[in-house]
């Protein structure tokens, strides 16, 4: 790659791990998004729920952890309803 790979890329290939279960590189690519964006929960749940789906709870917990410890908080869900309007 002819320039050093920025965030888009580390939270690409974590993605890519999570769609298939690659622990090694996702532990690869966390490291290097906690680098560059240390602020972003998304990067550290995407980890734990890969370490859930393949049932590794300690390692999940770990993740949480980590996340605790650097004062990173998990922004809550959001969901949006569209009532029909009345014609």
């Amino acid at each position: 790659m002819p320039m050093s790979p920025n965030s888009a890329i580390w939270g690409s290939l974590l993605s890519a791990c999570r769609a298939h279960a690659g622990l090694g590189i996702a532990e690869v690519a966390l490291k290097e998004l906690i680098s560059l964006e240390p602020w972003n929960s998304g990067n550290y749940m995407l980890l734990a729920n890969l370490y859930a789906e393949t049932q590794r709870w300690e390692e999940a917990g770990d993740v949480r952890k980590l996340m605790r410890r650097m004062s990173v908080q998990k922004a809550p869900g959001q969901s949006l309803i569209e009532e029909p309007s009345s014609s």
